[in-house]
């Protein structure tokens, strides 16, 4: 019956506006990017005489440290993380699709299928798009290219890609690495995703625009509680989501993996307790 409501529930939530606004929108970001990355190319082809001087094209990918277009995306990723499921929940009572879903499946099977749901559709959104740009340069663009975007010299190059997060792969095997990153920014994604959706069922939230807070509200507590407790490392998910972080920043990995699986823990807490509410009436 799990599997049912799954099924019942993501064929719901792909049929959602905002679901294909939010797909589209990263859609959007991605080819643009694209489009820039060939203008860089085409520019650069007149300056350097080696192939292997050009920019390398993993490292002007959307979720790179380097790109410009990924970070004006990533001004809106708290809003965009939440759009394409933040009403899920107000939507299915407000037109009986909760009801009717229950009436077939249960309780039970209703919430632990809407929290798969909506992961589920969120890591797809989030990786999808990014996956399809991996594919796109890699057929455009020559993978010989290792050229540093800051232009630093090799020495420095190297120093630097030994800094990166799990630079063992990402030196090299940077292909793999970029696909291993944009499926964890998925899993991230999809994590916070459901967090919004658990808290978002809370009594006090009447009114579907408070459903798309929870998440920024998050990220700000984050940044004040970073330089409260004046951290030795950063909170900030600008630079923890990307890849090829600048060295600078310092990061806890053990500690973000940890938070994430709080925040997975608390989340099912709220399910849980919703599941033993309906159960009980």
């Amino acid at each position: 019956m799990l599997i049912y409501s799954i099924k019942m529930q993501l064929s719901e939530l792909f049929r959602k506006k905002t679901v294909v606004f939010t797909f589209f929108i990263l859609l959007f970001f991605v080819l643009a990017n694209f489009y820039q990355n060939m203008f860089h190319n085409l520019y650069q082809d007149e300056e350097v005489k080696y192939i292997s001087q050009m920019y390398d094209p993993i490292k002007l990918l959307t979720l790179s440290d380097w790109s410009t277009i990924g970070y004006f995306m990533m001004e809106y990723y708290p809003l965009l993380v939440v759009l394409p499921t933040a009403c899920a929940y107000l939507t299915d009572k407000n037109t009986k699709m909760k009801t009717y879903i229950v009436s077939r499946t249960g309780c039970k099977n209703y919430w632990y299928g809407k929290v798969i749901s909506v992961f589920l559709i969120t890591f797809f959104i989030f990786t999808v798009p990014f996956l399809m740009e991996l594919l796109l340069e890699c057929i455009c663009f020559d993978m010989q290219s290792a050229g540093e975007p800051s232009n630093i010299d090799f020495i420095q190059t190297i120093e630097r890609e030994n800094l990166y997060f799990l630079y063992q792969i990402g030196v090299p095997h940077k292909i793999i690495y970029a696909a291993l990153l944009t499926v964890l920014f998925g899993i991230v994604s999809g994590i916070l995703a459901v967090f919004n959706f658990a808290v978002s069922t809370l009594p006090f939230f009447k009114y579907k625009v408070f459903t798309f807070f929870p998440v920024y509200i998050l990220f700000y507590l984050l940044s004040v509680l970073e330089k409260g407790l004046g951290l030795g490392y950063t909170l900030n998910y600008y630079f923890i989501l990307r890849m090829f972080n600048v060295p600078a920043m310092k990061y806890n990995f053990s500690a973000y993996f940890i938070f994430l699986i709080i925040l997975l823990f608390i989340s099912l807490i709220f399910i849980k307790i919703k599941t033993i509410r309906d159960d009980l009436i």
